[in-house]
């Protein structure tokens, strides 16, 4: 990775002037920054790291709304949320790259019925597990 001169800013400027480290980064397309003279972090431009592979889990939805759902509380979340959550998490991706929707982790449900119980107001419950 080349780095320029430019690109180097002490790590204190970032609380005191972050639009200062935003510019350099616009600029220069990322920005190293120091602390206690040696590179600490690397902030990047979205568009320059878009050759980057982002990293996800590779599981399947059913899996991934398992995962979401034993954090919850009560075990149970409300579907969209849950989409949300496991595409944050990057738990699961579509084929796409885009997130599960709310109307395929409801039908999940109806295909695991062992481990998903559907509930009204479109809220998705984790059943125990025996």
């Amino acid at each position: 990775m080349d780095i320029s001169i430019e690109s180097l800013i002490p790590f204190d400027i970032v609380r005191a002037d972050a639009d200062y480290v935003f510019s350099v980064v616009e600029k220069n397309g990322k920005a190293v920054l120091l602390k206690d003279n040696k590179p600490f972090y690397i902030i990047v431009k979205y568009e320059a790291a878009s050759g980057m592979q982002m990293e996800t889990a590779n599981y399947t939805l059913q899996e991934a709304m398992r995962i979401v759902l034993q954090d919850a509380e009560n075990n149970t979340m409300h579907a969209s949320k849950l989409a949300d959550e496991i595409y944050e998490r990057r738990l699961y991706l579509q084929k796409n790259g885009e997130k599960a929707q709310y109307t395929q982790i409801r039908a999940r449900c109806g295909h695991y019925p062992d481990m998903f119980e559907a509930l009204p107001g479109n809220f998705i419950k984790l059943r125990e597990m025996k």
